[in-house]
C-alpha cells in the first residue's frame, strides 16, 4: 500500500490478511479495502476490476467525441499512464465537461489486487483464482502463502508440505506441497513470481513493480511465516527463519514474464543446511516426535522433492 498508494485498489480475502489487517489501532494498510468470503474473493476482484473498466470506458467514448482537444487526447494516448493521468486530472476544464466531473476517480488509472492466503488460494478458492488467470485482464493476486490453514485454526491444506505436522495430519502429511506457480505458469500471458521479503527485499520489491507494471493476470506468491509453523525461537524471529528457508532451497524465488525469460533468483541453494532448518520449526522437528518410524524416510523425501524442484526452475532459467 505504501508503494501503489491511492493507485491501488484491493480486495481482501477473510482470514489472517483482512484480520491482522483490521486490527485497530494498529492498521498496516495505508488505503481503504474491501473484503470478501476467501471462497470468492478472485471473482470479487474481479468485479472490483470490471466495474473500473466500465467507468473508464465511458470517460474514453466521451473524450473521443471531442478529437480536437488536446488534453482529452493525451489522455486518449496514454490512458494506462498514471502519470499523464495526474496531469490530465489538473487540466481538465470541468466547467465545461461536468460528465467528467462525476468520473474523476476513474480518470487515473488502477492496480487491482486480490489478496488472500493460501487456503483461499490453494483450495477452496482455486477455481475463483484460475478462472482469473486465465483471463486476458489487468489483475494481480498476492498469495500469502503459510502453508496451512492459519486463520481457521491451523489444519493441513495443499499447501502444507510433505512432512509437516498439522489439524489432519497429526503424523505428518503424507503427499506433496500444490505447486501453484507451476500450474499458473502453464498459461503464457501470465506473470508469475514466488517472493520471500526475508530473504532478498530487493527482488520483493522487483516483483511488486514488475506484476503491476505487466498488462495482463499476475501471481505472487509470498513466503509468509505464521505462528502455527511453530518457530522455536519465536515470530520475532520470522524474517530471519524465512531467509533460512529460502537459503536452504525450501522456498524459491524467482519470476517468470511472459515478456522475457524466466529469472531462477534463488542461486545455489544449501542443501546440506535444509534439515538444519527444517528442525528450526515445530511443525516439522515434531515429525520426529510423534512419527519415529518414517521421520526421516519423510523428510529425505521432502529434500528430494526440494533439489528436484530447484532443478526444474534452473532448466527452465537456463533456457
Amino acid at each position: 500500500t505504501q508503494l501503489f498508494g491511492e493507485q491501488m485498489y484491493i480486495s481482501n480475502a477473510t482470514g489472517c490478511s483482512s484480520i491482522y489487517g483490521g486490527s485497530v489501532p494498529s492498521t498496516p494498510y495505508s488505503i481503504p479495502w474491501a473484503s470478501s468470503l476467501f471462497e470468492d474473493n478472485s471473482e470479487y476482484g474481479l468485479g472490483i476490476l470490471t466495474g473500473i473498466n466500465i467507468k473508464r470506458d465511458k470517460i474514453q467514448k466521451y473524450m473521443k467525441e471531442y478529437p480536437r482537444n488536446k488534453v482529452f487526447k493525451k489522455w486518449l494516448d496514454n490512458k494506462d499512464n498514471y502519470s499523464v493521468c495526474r496531469e490530465v486530472l489538473n487540466e481538465i476544464d470541468y466547467k465545461k465537461h461536468p460528465f467528467l466531473l462525476n468520473m474523476k476517480d476513474y480518470i487515473l488509472p488502477k492496480s487491482v489486487w486480490i489478496v488472500g492466503g493460501d487456503g483461499f488460494a490453494y483450495d477452496i478458492g482455486y477455481g475463483g483464482l484460475d478462472h482469473v488467470l486465465s483471463k486476458q485482464e489487468n489483475i494481480n493476486i498476492l498469495v500469502l502463502d503459510t502453508e496451512v490453514y492459519s486463520n481457521t485454526g491451523g489444519q493441513s491444506s495443499k499447501s502444507s508440505n510433505l512432512g509437516s505436522v498439522a489439524s489432519f495430519t497429526s503424523k505428518g502429511k503424507e503427499n506433496y506441497k500444490k505447486d501453484l506457480a507451476r500450474i499458473a505458469m502453464c498459461y503464457p500471458h501470465v506473470y508469475v513470481a514466488a517472493t520471500n521479503i526475508g530473504y532478498n527485499k530487493e527482488q520483493y520489491l522487483k516483483v511488486l513493480k514488475e506484476a503491476s507494471e505487466h498488462n495482463g493476470p499476475s501471481l505472487v506468491i509470498a513466503y509468509s511465516p505464521c505462528i502455527e509453523h511453530g518457530i522455536k525461537t519465536g515470530m520475532e524471529h520470522s524474517q530471519s527463519n524465512a531467509y533460512l528457508a529460502s537459503k536452504c532451497g525450501y522456498f524459491l524465488t524467482f519470476r517468470s514474464n511472459p515478456n522475457g525469460k524466466f529469472i531462477l533468483d534463488s542461486k545455489n541453494p544449501e542443501f546440506d543446511k535444509y534439515e538444519d532448518y527444517l528442525m528450526t520449526e515445530n511443525r516439522f522437528a515434531n515429525l520426529k516426535r510423534v512419527n519415529k518410524e518414517e521421520a526421516e524416510e519423510i523428510l529425505n523425501k521432502q529434500k528430494q522433492w526440494a533439489i528436484n524442484r530447484y532443478n526444474y526452475y534452473k532448466k527452465i532459467s537456463e533456457e
